[in-house]
């Protein structure tokens, strides 16, 4: 689907629900609320919802406070699943994505998107920001500010590692400028997201790098995270965003990967490469995905089997 053909369905809806992905990202919940507010500002009554609960770095962006805080209508005019590779992203809130008279995938990974009526995908896109970026800009720039331009530079910075991933590309940064001279903080936004870390995630994150295990010559690091880490340090799941790539950026290390232990027996797993290992087929084994040097998925099990599962499916793809 076409730029143009997402604003016909845009501008035809009045009443609109928006969905972001379980375990968010900055991508999902930026973009998210960037089309929220830009879609408000046009006159349209809109919802969102998120099944998962909001990293630290996301508690401060524009309007957050809003997400889950509708109550559910009986039906929407449209819905519209942001940054959702799969009808399970959406978690809990299927049901609800469902009773949108017109469903709509926006999204930039390469995977299922039959579950939607309508589907504008680009998998060269940095992230989904830069298709929501497309999308406002052919509806209507005098809706734009300063909060929707700063929500869509932070889903765009983050999902791109500051602009250092090989998804960064011309247009990328073409947006980032334009988004730039709404007067955004984007150094502020920067710091934020990669260098501010809370005490308590330094000292999980002290704890965790001291029991790193590296594989095949240091080519593959796993970080683990465990129960017993977290109590120790006050900290959850949460606060291990992006740890992970304290291992990837080791030198000769080409596949990193975190088990992060989120309940009995089962554990959410990120995967990060290097050059032309690909990660999106490493998680793709255990049913996830992602990009291809990012990406992530669930499994369950005993963590010994867990780890030599994981290890087995790395080495396959060195």
């Amino acid at each position: 689907m076409e730029i143009i053909d997402v604003v016909k369905l845009l501008k035809s809806a009045k009443i609109i629900a928006l969905f972001s992905h379980i375990n968010p990202d900055c991508d999902t919940i930026g973009s998210t609320l960037a089309l929220r507010a830009f879609l408000q500002k046009a006159g349209k009554t809109v919802s969102c919802f998120c099944d998962g609960e909001l990293k630290f770095d996301m508690g401060d962006l524009y309007s957050a406070e809003a997400i889950n805080q509708d109550a559910e209508l009986s039906s929407y005019d449209l819905t519209i699943a942001v940054d959702c590779a799969a009808e399970d992203r959406i978690g809990k809130y299927v049901t609800l994505f469902k009773k949108g008279r017109k469903t709509l995938c926006v999204d930039h990974h390469l995977q299922d998107r039959s579950y939607a009526m309508y589907n504008c995908i680009d998998p060269h896109s940095g992230a989904t920001a830069e298709l929501i970026w497309l999308i406002i800009k052919e509806y209507d720039l005098t809706f734009m500010d300063v909060n929707i331009a700063s929500l869509l530079y932070t889903a765009l910075v983050t999902d791109t590692g500051n602009f250092g991933f090989s998804n960064t590309g011309v247009r990328t940064l073409e947006i980032a400028s334009s988004l730039l001279q709404y007067g955004i903080p984007n150094a502020d936004i920067s710091y934020k997201h990669f260098r501010e870390i809370p005490f308590d995630t330094f000292k999980l994150k002290a704890r965790v790098l001291s029991k790193a295990q590296f594989f095949e010559q240091n080519r593959i690091g796993i970080l683990t995270f465990t129960k017993e880490d977290f109590v120790a340090t006050g900290t959850s799941s949460a606060n291990t965003s992006n740890l992970v790539n304290e291992i990837v950026n080791v030198a000769g290390v080409d596949i990193a990967v975190s088990i992060t232990e989120v309940r009995p027996n089962g554990y959410k797993i990120s995967v990060r490469t290097q050059g032309n290992v690909d990660a999106n087929a490493i998680a793709s084994v255990f049913g996830g995905g992602g990009h291809k040097n990012a990406s992530g998925f669930m499994v369950n099990g005993f963590y010994g089997n867990v780890l030599d599962d994981i290890l087995k499916a790395c080495k396959d793809h060195l």
